[in-house]
């Protein structure tokens, strides 16, 4: 939490950090929200047939849920369930980001 303690040129240095820390995070967020964009969704589902395992990705559209094929290859689901972390890691990054910059936006106001 920020305290306020003095008016006058520290209060313009406070309000330039204020800026551009919000600046930074819509920065941060852009970047995060376009890899977001590169990224399957949805959870790796490992079905057997046959006794043969086969994965697939599950996600859903509007109220359908979807099935995509990855196939059996272990390099193949390596390589998802990595892809499919690092969207959950983005999207927790964001939620946060989001956060830090609603606190910095009610800062900035405040210091107006």
């Amino acid at each position: 939490m920020w305290v306020i303690i003095y008016m006058g040129d520290d209060m313009l240095l406070l309000e330039e950090i204020v800026l551009q820390e919000k600046s930074r995070i819509e920065n941060m967020m852009s970047m995060y929200e376009a890899e977001l964009l590169s990224l399957p969704h949805g959870v790796l589902v490992k079905k057997t047939i046959n006794g043969k395992e086969y994965y697939y990705v599950q996600y859903r559209e509007g109220k359908k849920v979807l099935s995509k094929y990855i196939g059996n290859s272990e390099e193949k689901v390596v390589d998802m369930r990595a892809r499919l972390e690092r969207r959950r890691q983005i999207e927790t990054i964001l939620k946060n980001l989001k956060a830090e910059y609603a606190l910095a936006q009610k800062y900035a106001e405040v210091s107006v």
